[in-house]
């Protein structure tokens, strides 16, 4: 694999495996109240069995599936506006981005319902996490220059990142509170017992956090749910007014006119 296939792959699973792996929690959810309860009681019981590998590679392809379905969408709208070379690339980029999508939809019950996986995939959804920050920074400081005006599209990119963001500081929540649960400790954050309503509870807490309406019913109780709502917060205030401050000092809709400095009147 040369450098550039590498580069690209990279890319791919850092931006894409976050929400594969929160849509497949949410396929997961929802298939919870289709099949038997037995079922999902041996999945969380701590091992990996046969059972787990078929929900989780039927969960993979499923997600894998939907990665590809809308790769191919976004493709067909563009596919008059751009060279033959580059669509090239994008077929490549559709098949990097199935490959993480199983790997984000198995993973979600290989790792995300075991003790020792739950700890790996929030430190690995960590690590995506503040690769967006460091991604999200860099582009705030180029947008941010004297008479730089913003287009719509790096507004869209903005709005991603920070929508990676919520998804991923739900999956950390929600895996945190598992983690003290399944380790015997006491919860977090108080979430519901069960798994699906344990990740509604973590996705409205990170939703009401983020958008800094702060309602209070769910507040953290131990000193790591404590830090991680500090580093949740600030993260989270400053993007979002940093955003505000964007869009607010003008956006075009090209990138032609992106960064050409504002005529002035003679």
């Amino acid at each position: 694999m040369n450098d550039d296939i590498k580069t690209t792959f990279l890319q791919v699973a850092f931006t894409h495996f976050v929400p594969c792996f929160f849509l497949g929690v949410i396929s997961l959810f929802v298939s919870q109240s289709i099949f038997p309860q037995d079922v999902f009681r041996d999945i969380i019981d701590n091992r990996i069995s046969l059972v787990d590998i078929s929900l989780a590679t039927a969960n993979g392809f499923f997600v894998a599936g939907c990665a590809v379905a809308f790769h191919w969408r976004h493709n067909r709208r563009v596919r008059k506006k751009i060279a033959w070379l580059n669509q090239l690339a994008s077929r490549e980029k559709i098949r990097y981005a199935a490959l993480v999508g199983f790997i984000g939809g198995s993973f979600d019950i290989l790792f995300g319902l075991h003790n020792l996986g739950i700890i790996v995939l929030t430190l690995f959804v960590l690590t995506i996490l503040i690769w967006h920050l460091r991604v999200f920074s860099k582009d705030v400081a180029d947008m941010l220059r004297p008479d730089r005006i913003t287009t719509w599209s790096e507004v869209a990119e903005l709005l991603r990142i920070y929508l990676n963001m919520l998804a991923g500081f739900t999956l950390v929540n929600a895996t945190l509170e598992a983690g003290h649960l399944l380790a015997g400790a006491p919860p977090p954050f108080g979430f519901g017992a069960n798994q699906g309503q344990l990740f509604i509870d973590a996705l409205y807490y990170t939703v009401v956090t983020m958008t800094t309406l702060g309602y209070g019913d769910i507040v953290p109780k131990s000193w790591d749910g404590k830090l991680l709502l500090i580093f949740q917060c600030l993260v989270s205030y400053i993007m979002f007014a940093l955003m505000i401050g964007i869009i607010t000092r003008g956006v075009v809709k090209t990138n032609s006119t992106s960064s050409k400095p504002k005529a002035t009147d003679k």
